[in-house]
């Protein structure tokens, strides 16, 4: 039995994933706390150069960025945030992203120019860091068209005090929403991967659904015939026939069966097809090997043998036969049928019944069997070879 999360690792990855109000209130406020501290341990650090190094002035100019450089940030934040996901997480769309990026840095840089002359209109250059008085004449001159692209503005101002810090914010909130699109991905292949499964189930319960009537249209018919001219047939028919349909309605729920079950059920449908055709149909079955406590998933076999009856078989005929081997060496088993084909009977491509097979080996076996179909001007054969080692079979395994 697997051990339950750990709490603690619960709740860390509802705090990153989940879209609860409660939760995201915490996320972005843990975010946000980060990034206003170290915005003001910046700041405070700026505010050391300040001529007067007056106290008051470093708290003052210190709370008064943080506040200033803080407000664009978040703002900034949500809007590359939303570009991000709009052009590039929803839909790939590079151009229209860095046109928008452009334009949130002409924005960014005109607020930068409007910072600088409001502080110094507020609280004078004597109380502010030694850098504003070494720009305030050439940034006193500069037009606000050229703000965009002045390397002062740019390198020094909007790099230096605002890109670093918002760089953070919005790479936390890009990381989380691909690790988010990345986990949203995986929960879609895991559906599939459901889907699929419950596909081949619901194909193999069609496949139980159309042997019981099929099978028991056929037998009755034949039960009722021997009545009338072979009723020493009909004991046993009723006997066999009530092996098979128990079989196919109470052992076959379970993801596997023992081997022997699915081989005497097997026997048993021979048994009644020799009853069927009486001597009009060589049957002939041969085993190798010695079953023990094998186990398989149930109705593998039969469709392959059906399918020789029902395609391969002329009751006129005296020439009609199958063919089944089944062989056993070590933790593999091979089954092989074969059957005449009547004459003037053109081939066929494999039907729905055996694609469907195939399909349902693919998801039991994951590719580690192998199933050749040969068909021929005079017979038609199968070869079917697979593991009996249980630790291959995905649905057993998670099943237990």
């Amino acid at each position: 039995m697997s051990k339950p999360p750990d709490s603690s690792a619960s709740f860390l990855f509802r705090l990153l994933t989940s879209p609860a109000l409660s939760l995201r209130l915490i996320r972005y406020g843990l975010l946000w706390m980060t990034a206003l501290g170290l915005i003001y341990r910046g700041f405070a650090y700026i505010a050391t150069s300040i001529p007067s190094h007056a106290p008051g002035d470093v708290v003052q100019y210190s709370i008064a960025s943080t506040g200033v450089f803080g407000g664009l940030t978040l703002g900034a934040y949500f809007i590359i945030t939303k570009l991000t996901r709009r052009f590039i997480l929803n839909r790939f769309q590079p151009g229209w992203f860095g046109l928008s990026l452009i334009g949130v840095h002409i924005i960014s840089a005109e607020l930068m120019l409007l910072h600088f002359y409001g502080f110094i209109q507020v609280l004078g250059l004597a109380h502010l860091p030694i850098i504003y008085s070494k720009y305030a004449s050439y940034i006193q001159q500069l037009p606000a068209w050229k703000a965009p692209i002045d390397p002062i503005i740019v390198a020094l101002f909007s790099f230096s005090l605002y890109y670093n810090y918002l760089l953070y914010a919005v790479g936390l909130k890009v990381f989380k929403d691909l690790f988010m699109s990345q986990l949203q991905q995986a929960q879609l292949q895991q559906q599939q991967a459901e889907l699929k499964k419950e596909n081949i189930r619901l194909e193999f319960e069609f496949l139980k659904a159309q042997i019981n009537p099929h099978f028991l249209f056929n037998t009755l018919n034949n039960i009722y015939s021997f009545s009338v001219r072979s009723p020493e047939k009909v004991g046993d028919s009723v006997l066999k026939l009530a092996d098979l349909m128990r079989y196919t309605l109470y052992d076959t729920s379970e993801e596997l069966v023992p081997l022997q079950k699915e081989i005497s059920f097997l026997t048993s449908y021979l048994d009644l097809q020799r009853i069927r055709h009486d001597e009009h149909v060589r049957i002939a079955y041969t085993q190798q090997g010695v079953v023990t406590t094998q186990r398989i998933p149930p109705l593998l076999f039969i469709i392959f043998v059906e399918n020789a009856f029902k395609h391969g078989i002329q009751a006129t005929a005296q020439s009609s036969w199958v063919r089944i081997e089944l062989a056993l060496v070590g933790p593999t088993l091979t089954l092989r049928v074969i059957n005449s084909i009547p004459a003037h009977q053109p081939l066929k491509p494999p039907g729905l019944g055996l694609q469907n097979v195939r399909k349902r080996l693919d998801y039991l076996f994951a590719h580690r069997y192998q199933l050749h179909i040969t068909p021929q001007p005079t017979q038609f054969s199968i070869s079917l070879t697979l593991p009996l080692d249980e630790s291959v079979l995905p649905g057993d395994r998670a099943g237990r």
